[in-house]
């Protein structure tokens, strides 16, 4: 495929502009290069993801102590940016550049457990709080002014975090506004299902030959469930009737799924007391901007984290949890996790060809329609991506 270069950039820019001031009734999929160009890419980097909060984790992933992840986000002028995330000696979860501050060593890899954390380089070794402590054999180094080498004067450089809901958000920009007031609108959706405490199950990392945005798009796509999801989703009849679409905000969107009372998936297990009427048999489909995506049910959490690493390729960092009293009250725990993978396996299965289809189609002269009402959070988000881009707010 032949991607939009610089040429037609400022084309681009002046259509998103327009694309960000349409009314829900006059909006259509993003213009072609909005997914194809890498100058779009370049521009989301620096004015997206180096700018808004990325969910790298949630707080189960880190139970004790010493427990530490390492994740890749996407970086300010492009590429990724290694961190590690981890909870210190007091409880505390932090997050750090994954990189040494002598020369520029990664530190860590995959996740697990230290004390300590040491360059694998030259052995600096640093607190948990990123504070260095130990340097063997610099203690001849002096600095310009005479001054002898200082272990105090060094630590991992630290990223802004915050925990909301359970889950773990870093941030590139200190200017920021915090994730709770971001998402206060979502959290008075989400908190009765007390998800924090839902217990990890299952993690996996994919790659899809797809623009990352097309990906976000189809899991807040209320309107292909009925028919690419026939055989997962939607194999017990179609649930469409019963899904409410919900305006969405500068920072998040979501629409619900209520189930029928004979729902036997779902809906909130007898000893769960958190969700009361309606609520115990219902679905929240969640999508705090720019990466984070989440299908939160009474029974189980599923939620994904995107990351492009091009136009045309998409990292999905992939997490199921169980609601505590639904995993306790399974004969078989083991089973009942296969059971549940099964069908997200083969919801993703479904999705993958037809999200890549979207992909390989995308041209400056496709014909575009118009939203169908099951496409509201689509317009969301395509509305975020258009003013993230275009404006500084």
């Amino acid at each position: 495929m032949s991607y939009l270069m610089s040429s037609n950039a400022e084309s681009i820019w002046s259509a998103l502009a327009e694309h960000a001031l349409l009314p829900f009734e006059e909006a259509r999929m993003l213009p072609s290069a909005a997914y194809t160009s890498a100058e779009v890419l370049g521009r989301e980097h620096d004015r997206i993801f180096a700018r808004e909060w990325i969910c790298v984790a949630r707080t189960a992933d880190l139970p004790a102590n010493g427990d530490y992840l390492t994740v890749s986000i996407p970086a300010a002028g492009g590429g990724q940016r290694s961190v590690i995330v981890v909870r210190d000696n007091d409880g505390v979860i932090s997050a750090f550049d994954n990189v040494c501050a002598h020369r520029g060593s990664q530190l860590l890899r995959g996740c697990g457990n230290e004390s300590r954390i040491t360059c694998p380089y030259h052995a600096w070794v640093y607190r948990l709080d990123g504070q260095l402590i130990g340097a063997p054999y610099m203690n001849r180094t002096v600095d310009v002014s005479g001054k002898p080498f200082d272990a105090g004067d060094f630590r991992l450089a630290r990223i802004r975090l915050e925990v909301w809901e359970g889950f773990v958000f870093v941030t590139q920009n200190p200017d920021a506004a915090d994730v709770a007031a971001q998402l206060a609108g979502l959290a008075d959706v989400v908190a009765r299902y007390q998800m924090a405490g839902y217990v990890p199950v299952h993690q996996q990392v994919d790659v899809w030959d797809t623009n990352w945005k097309l990906l976000y798009e189809n899991f807040m796509d209320a309107y292909h469930v009925f028919k690419v999801h026939k055989d997962s989703f939607g194999k017990d009849g179609d649930s469409t009737p019963d899904t409410t679409m919900h305006s969405g905000s500068d920072c998040f969107a979501h629409h619900v799924v209520v189930h029928g009372d004979d729902a036997t998936s779902g809906v909130a297990h007898r000893d769960n007391t958190s969700l009361t009427g309606d609520w115990r048999r219902t679905v929240v489909l969640g999508a705090a901007f720019p990466t984070h995506l989440m299908q939160l049910q009474p029974d189980w959490l599923w939620y994904l984290q995107l990351s492009p690493l091009g136009v045309d390729r998409v990292r999905i960092r992939w997490d199921v949890s169980v609601a505590p009293e639904v995993l306790a009250d399974q004969a078989d725990p083991p089973a009942y996790v296969a059971e549940l993978l099964d069908l997200l396996h083969t919801v993703n299965a479904e999705d993958r060809p037809i999200v890549e289809g979207v992909f390989q189609s995308v041209h400056p002269k496709m014909a575009r329609g118009p939203f169908s009402y099951l496409e509201r959070n689509v317009y969301d988000f395509d509305r975020f991506i258009a003013k993230s881009l275009t404006s500084r707010w």
